[in-house]
């Protein structure tokens, strides 16, 4: 009911109703403010109470982690190539201790207040085990250890503390850092344990544990006994001839799988946890034994390639392998400028009459001068005038993988590079492409590069007309033995050349052994066939020597190439160490000794 007191009132006489109005705007202000302050208050809660908590958790705790075994390195017959240590890590509290009760050696980070001392020498761990020191905590943990040495080094690769940029990782956390144990890192790590202390007036309380969970194990296509024996024919053999530099590779060119990789020099990854003054002296050794030559160094093939510019030639029925060029020493082509001056490409001797057989067994070079780029003045002893020329022979390197990265499972893989006219017109100073340009090409010199890898790949490529993507690691699996992936085979090209035409190369191949430039090899107790190569280097002063081949001929299941740098006499420097590696790798796969 209406109070008509109120609503009828003489003026000047309204108290009750100011009375209720101030009531009214004092409960609206005070809902208001409540209402604020609770909306205010679920937000708090809803976005900023992970945080608060956080924080006031790092105010109120210390947490030690547990460093878990890194995985193991298994060679292909399961020999532990690298493995986790026991050792300890020393957790100290700086606003407890002033001064350490041991002398400080070791890997040491700051932390806040805490100072980290990773792998403790363990007669100091096992004395402070037994001692209860306030603000210091003693906590097992693990380090690298590699069983081989010089030999896995380039393979392997090495761990150490993470990159500033590398920010997933804890400072004091060892982490790959090239090789294999870059590659598979996440694999390898495994998961760290940590242990939560909640910081009370007089003690610690424990209010949380985790457990280490150990890194998975990389089981390796390797064959380690060769692979030690092949590090050691080349060491001797190098520093017995003087020779500074080289690369190896032999892989198994049905399937991919890598049987042996070796940069030379090389070095030994405990000098990376244990040996600081070797770390720098192979940091400033200017032959670079950090580089891994076989995926990431570029080199002209030389007359390597001709095996790819022969088999192009065939399918272009450029020739057939009844052809003959008449190779009398050079090649001369007349200079369109200047009457009675020539243009003189070389060869290292009059071959005479060569067909394509005997042009990749010794090596012919104006047989490929010929095909790579034709002869404007064709004539009887010459009658190829229009050869694959170099657009046709930039599609047959890139048939065969030039060019371009096989994805092999190691870190730093080149691509190489295929030079072309248009690669030529960025050069200021001569941007034209001439014929001279293509003959250099068509024997591997020139601008052309590509990796020890590739010139494997295109060899494996003439044993059964295809090329699988290259591996090391055949399997990862647990400490169980329980199998969390396995590679599987991939090809990644096939069915190159004519059945018809890769026969063709293959007689050549074996020809370069029986009765060519390797014949040093044809008294080995399996059928060798391959093709040597000799680039020049250092504007032609310098010479490398490569060698890559596959055996046994009649079913190939390993190739070999073998490149030394900076010889005197070209690729006869590699057939003596070839043919030693060849005995080796008959001895550690089927037991034949010599």
């Amino acid at each position: 009911m209406i109070d008509e007191e109120i609503l009828f009132q003489p003026r000047g006489k309204r108290v009750k109703t100011s009375y209720f109005k101030n009531q009214n705007i004092f409960l609206f202000v005070f809902s208001l403010i409540f209402l604020s302050g609770l909306i205010y208050f679920f937000y708090l809660q809803i976005f900023f109470k992970q945080k608060y908590l956080a924080l006031e958790k790092n105010l109120k705790t210390i947490t030690y982690f547990a460093f878990p075994p890194r995985g193991k390195i298994l060679d292909s017959q399961g020999k532990t190539l690298a493995e986790a240590e026991l050792t300890f890590d020393a957790y100290v509290d700086l606003n407890k201790i002033q001064q350490l009760p041991f002398q400080l050696s070791g890997k040491f980070f700051y932390r806040g207040s805490q100072l980290i001392i990773r792998d403790i020498p363990r007669e100091i761990a096992l004395n402070f085990l037994t001692k209860k020191i306030d603000g210091l905590e003693i906590v097992p943990s693990f380090k690298r250890v590699y069983l081989g040495h010089e030999e896995i080094g380039s393979l392997i690769g090495y761990v150490g503390f993470p990159s500033k940029n590398e920010t997933k990782y804890y400072q004091e956390e060892f982490v790959g850092k090239s090789g294999l144990e870059l590659v598979y890192q996440d694999y390898l790590r495994g998961e760290l344990g940590e242990i939560v202390y909640q910081i009370q007036k007089n003690n610690l309380r424990k209010i949380k544990e985790t457990q280490p969970q150990p890194g998975k194990n990389l089981v390796l296509t390797i064959n380690y006994d060769f692979q030690k024996k092949a590090y050691e024919l080349i060491d001797d053999y190098l520093r017995r001839n003087n020779y500074k530099k080289a690369a190896f590779i032999a892989l198994n060119p049905n399937t991919g799988e890598i049987i042996s990789l070796i940069s030379y020099p090389s070095y030994d990854p405990n000098w990376f946890l244990t040996n600081p003054d070797k770390v720098n002296q192979i940091l400033q050794d200017k032959n670079q034994p950090l580089f891994n030559r076989v995926v990431s160094g570029l080199y002209a093939p030389g007359s390597t390639i001709k095996l790819i510019v022969a088999a192009g030639a065939l399918e272009e029925k450029i020739v057939s392998p009844e052809t003959e060029i008449y190779a009398a020493g050079e090649l001369r082509l007349p200079n369109p400028y200047f009457p009675g001056t020539y243009s003189i490409f070389k060869d290292n001797k009059i071959h005479g009459w060569t067909n394509i057989y005997r042009a990749i067994a010794d090596s012919v070079n104006i047989y490929f001068y010929v095909v790579g780029g034709g002869y404007p003045y064709a004539n009887d002893k010459i009658p190829i005038r229009q050869g694959l020329g170099i657009e046709r022979l930039n599609k047959w390197w890139q048939n065969f993988g030039l060019g371009q990265k096989t994805g092999v499972d190691l870190n730093g893989e080149k691509s190489g590079f295929l030079p072309s006219p248009q690669t030529k017109a960025k050069n200021i100073f001569d941007p034209t492409w001439r014929l001279g340009d293509t003959y250099n090409v068509a024997i591997g010199q020139g601008d052309i590069l590509v990796t020890p890898l590739q010139i494997a790949l295109w060899t494996s490529a003439f044993t059964n007309n295809k090329i699988y993507q290259p591996f090391i690691v055949k399997k990862i699996i647990d400490d169980q033995g329980k199998i969390i992936f396995e590679r599987q085979s991939k090809i990644l090209k096939e069915n190159l050349i004519s059945e018809e035409n890769l026969k063709i190369i293959q007689k050549a191949m074996r020809m370069t052994v029986t009765q060519g430039t390797a014949q040093i090899l044809n008294d080995l107790p399996v059928a060798v066939a391959g093709k040597s190569g000799t680039p020049e280097i250092f504007a032609k002063k310098k010479l490398n020597a490569i060698f890559t081949g596959y055996f046994p001929f009649e079913k190939p299941e390993v190739v070999m190439t073998l490149l030394i740098e900076d010889v005197p006499s070209g690729s006869v420097a590699t057939l003596p160490l070839y043919k030693e590696l060849v005995k080796a790798y008959l001895e550690s796969e089927h037991g034949r000794n010599f």
